[in-house]
């Protein structure tokens, strides 16, 4: 039976379970949950039981001395989401206190109601230092007899290796980070050199596997399935490597993006061999240690960490010396002694970094000045000496000889005095700190100096700004102390100095001596911008009045600026713009929401000569406070007036000869319809016999064809009316809601017989429950009779007409027609939409032309869409859509 999780337990299992938090579920994954507070730490995970003692007291409060106070008590009290996550950098390890950790962090709540912090190490939990053994323990560590006790001295006995080939089975995600490995792996090379979950492919590379020129990364890049090429890998506690056959595939997701790889290893365990002694590395190699943003100071986890350096620290810069120098040791680390007395050759992986992009850049610019002054100052190979170190004490004190920068001196500000680079700290205007070289540099003995003359201003005052956002270089005007002015680049970014906030600049002289020009020169230049500019610039006051005006500006009202200056903004415009104008202004001043809508205004500007010109103007606000401007940028919309003026007079001409259309129209309809109804009317009665026989058939024939004849006429005449009226929006719809099943049911029982005399097979197939649409009844029944009597009309006999209803996903409601006749091009698809046109492939001819054209603007004048689909002897498919909006729900 297993115990029941723990509320803490709980909660982190629910957090694992969201997909930003998914690093909480793996295997080792520190988390801590502090209170609402973040002044007391609640609960650990077990990969993180050992900080507890470290930053906390014995009552589990926060200690008085850890850097991360703040952060955590600002993150309790709200700056952490309660969705999602916040990515901080908390400085919560304890050997390395100046080094910050990412941490994803996160207010969640217990069962019981209560908020409290979760915080989870996005890298590695920090290795603690090893505690002293127990009296107990080394009393019993005396003799060969118990080879197993804690105090032995030498590496442990080497475990029985399993032999022949293993096979074991991984998986890793897009950035070849492993997410999963079957325990073989372990059981075969051991638990150390096996966990690599969570690990990249170049971090393993570089811990455990020996790869040759990089082969297997570049399979990786090149995201291709590959197999058979052999790495050796590292055994724990051994000299040995084993092969492995390496193979594996990417895996791509449905829309082909990258998501992953996977694939399995055959471990060669009887073709062990020794590994390869790697080459001694050169004292200037400790350069590209501190350049890689992979790698950063770190201490071998075998190894003791030694006891707290920081303790007697005063400032950042004490911790920066202690970064340096600890990088330095990283370059060549100490290998512990085997026990025959030689150095162990397993390769130490470095924890993943978690300095800004303002600090890497900070430490790059120091190791490359580091690296300038080691190549001058390192000794050769053959010179240097070679003494065994002693693990347990730190690797750049051991090397003080070869490293002369790197020896422990009495005071930390020596190293940075070393640096060909400038470094400063500072607060607000006040200089705390300045190393040689910028001193030489501006020309000072000391930071009293500076300070003396004015500061941190009165050192950057040929240029116009200082600081910057941290991210970038900015590009300065350092001024000496004799006037003269240095272009350099200063990287900002923040720090410590006696325990209190404080920012650091980096500092190094510009290699071609340009200087960043004055606030002066910058201004000229700005203003000489503005008077190239086409449109005119005007700088007002608070009150509207004119300050400055540009070269056009003054082009276009032809004043000169000395000429309306002080004046209000009102001088340059016509009196009905001076409302527009000032309205405008006011929305500015104000706060609220009329300071959001800036969409300009159209106004009229006057000229000096006295004339109108229509501009368009844009304001904006110059600033905030009591002293701020409004800048109004003026556009000479002339041409666009003029050319609006033309568009509009073709309308309305579009429009007249459009009404006049219609109205003869309407008169040939009335002058033909009377005649027409005159010789319909005695036709009928002629064919009916009214008056007495018809003494020939003939006559009875031709009868027959003047009624015909006359009846073409008037639906000739009524389809020209009715496509007349839509076009000029004059027809006349009663708009209601539609039942289409029933409507398109009473058409399709109409045309039946039509079909049946043509021996053509007439299908339905409407949806249930079809909701009712918003249209005209009259004109909707006229456009289902058009198509399905057009389908029937060019349909072959035996061939099918299909007329169905349906409700699509999308909320449309479609009414369509299939046939299976004779088809038509998209070309003639066109054609035949077009009025008058019958298209030559017609098999039956007959009508006016006039079908299609109508339907179409009958469809469209009821709010819907028709789409034809056709291909030459397979039939015609047409479609009349009714948009979601003229569907009525149910």
């Amino acid at each position: 039976m297993t115990d029941a999780p723990t509320p803490f337990e709980a909660m982190i299992a629910r957090l694992a379970a969201e997909p930003g938090l998914s690093l909480l579920a793996k295997p080792g994954a520190g988390v801590l949950v502090w209170d609402r507070a973040g002044g007391r730490l609640l609960w650990t995970s077990p990969a993180a039981g050992a900080l507890r003692d470290a930053l906390t007291d014995e009552t589990g409060h926060v200690k008085a001395d850890l850097k991360a106070r703040d952060g955590l008590k600002a993150l309790a009290e709200g700056l952490a989401p309660r969705q999602g996550s916040r990515l901080e950098r908390l400085r919560l390890d304890p050997t390395r206190p100046w080094l910050p950790v990412a941490c994803a962090c996160r207010l969640a709540t217990l069962d019981s109601g209560e908020t409290v912090l979760v915080t989870a190490l996005v890298g590695p939990v920090p290795k603690m230092a090893t505690r002293s053994r127990p009296a107990q323990a080394q009393e019993g560590s005396v003799g060969p007899a118990a080879p197993s006790s804690e105090a032995a001295r030498g590496p442990a006995p080497l475990p029985e290796r399993p032999l022949g080939p293993i096979r074991f089975i991984w998986q890793a995600d897009g950035q070849t980070r492993f997410t999963e490995v079957s325990p073989e792996l372990a059981a075969a090379v051991g638990p150390a050199a096996g966990d690599i979950v969570g690990l990249t492919w170049e971090e393993v590379a570089r811990s455990f596997v020996e790869d040759q020129d990089g082969a297997v990364a570049a399979l990786f890049a090149r995201r291709g399935t590959w197999s058979g090429h052999t790495v050796f890998w590292n055994i724990d506690h051994s000299t040995l490597q084993v092969p492995v056959d390496w193979a594996g595939m990417p895996v791509f997701a449905a829309n082909r993006d990258l998501i992953g790889f996977r694939g399995f290893g055959l471990l060669r365990m009887d073709a062990a061999r020794e590994r390869s002694a790697p080459e001694e590395p050169r004292l200037h190699i400790v350069v590209p240690s501190l350049l890689a943003d992979e790698t950063l100071p770190f201490r071998p986890p075998e190894e003791p960490a030694p006891e707290a350096e920081a303790s007697d620290e005063d400032g950042w810069f004490a911790d920066l010396r202690d970064q340096v120098a600890e990088a330095l040791s990283v370059s060549n680390p100490p290998q512990p002694k085997d026990e025959h007395g030689g150095a162990g050759k397993r390769p130490v992986a470095a924890p993943p970094s978690s300095l800004s992009n303002a600090e890497r850049s900070a430490f790059r610019e120091i190791a490359r000045a580091l690296g300038a002054r080691l190549e001058e100052d390192a000794p050769s190979q053959s010179e240097r000496p070679v003494e065994a170190v002693s693990p347990i004490e730190p690797a750049w004190e051991a090397e003080n000889e070869a490293l002369p920068i790197a020896a422990a001196p009495a005071d930390g500000d020596k190293l940075l005095d070393r640096l060909p680079i400038g470094i400063l700290v500072h607060r607000g205007e006040q200089v705390l700190f300045a190393n040689r070289f910028l001193l030489d540099l501006a020309g000072y003995d000391d930071v009293e100096q500076i300070q003396a003359d004015g500061g941190l201003v009165y050192l950057f005052r040929g240029s116009p700004v200082l600081g910057g956002s941290g991210e970038e270089d900015s590009a300065l005007a350092l001024t000496r102390r004799s006037n003269e002015n240095i272009a350099v680049t200063v990287r900002s970014s923040s720090a410590e100095w006696n325990g209190e906030p404080a920012d650091l600049m980096v500092i190094s002289r510009v290699a071609n001596g340009e200087v960043q020009p004055s606030r002066e020169d910058r201004v000229h230049e700005l203003e000489a911008i503005l008077d190239t500019a086409t449109d005119g610039v005007i700088v007002l006051n608070e009150t509207g009045r004119i300050l400055s005006l540009n070269r056009s500006a003054e082009a276009l009202f032809g004043y000169d600026e000395r000429d309306v200056a002080g004046d209000a903004i009102t001088v340059l415009l016509a009196p009905e713009s001076h409302m527009v104008a000032l309205d405008y202004l006011e929305g500015l001043r104000s706060p609220g929401v009329a300071c959001l809508l800036n969409d300009g205004r159209e106004v009229l500007g006057r000229e000096r000569q006295g004339g109108t010109i229509p501009l368009f103007m844009t304001m904006g606000r110059l600033g905030d406070g009591p002293d701020r401007k409004f800048c109004a940028v003026l556009r000479d919309i002339t041409a666009f007036k003029k050319t609006e003026g033309e568009l509009i007079g073709a309308k309305h001409a579009a429009e007249e000869a459009s009404a006049q259309k219609s109205d003869l129209l309407a008169k040939i309809s009335h002058e033909i319809r009377t005649p027409l109804n005159a010789i319909l009317g005695f036709a009928e009665v002629m064919l009916e016999e009214r008056f007495g026989a018809i003494g020939n058939e003939r006559y009875k024939e031709y009868l027959k064809d003047v009624h015909a004849s006359g009846s073409h006429v008037i639906s000739l005449v009524n389809d020209l009316l009715d496509l007349a009226k839509i076009e000029a929006g004059r027809l006349e719809l009663s708009f209601s809601g539609v039942n289409l099943n029933d409507l398109v049911s009473s058409c399709v029982t109409l045309l039946q017989p039509q079909a049946a005399r043509d021996r053509i097979v007439m299908r339905m197939s409407f949806a249930p429950k079809l909701p009712p649409v918003v249209a005209d009844e009259r004109s909707m029944r006229q456009i289902v009779l058009n198509l399905v009597s057009n389908a029937i009309k060019f349909t072959d006999a035996g061939g099918q007409v299909i007329v169905s209803t349906a409700l699509t996903d999308r909320g449309e409601v479609a009414f369509r027609v299939r046939d299976t006749g004779i088809g038509m091009t998209p070309e003639e698809v066109e054609a035949a939409l077009e009025p008058f046109r019958q298209l030559a492939t017609s098999r039956k001819r007959g009508g006016t032309g006039l079908g299609l054209p109508l339907t179409k603007a009958l469809v469209e004048a009821n709010r819907g869409a028709l789409q034809i689909a056709s291909q030459p002897d397979e039939g015609t498919l047409v479609e009349v859509i009714f948009p979601p909006t003229r569907v009525l729900a149910e």
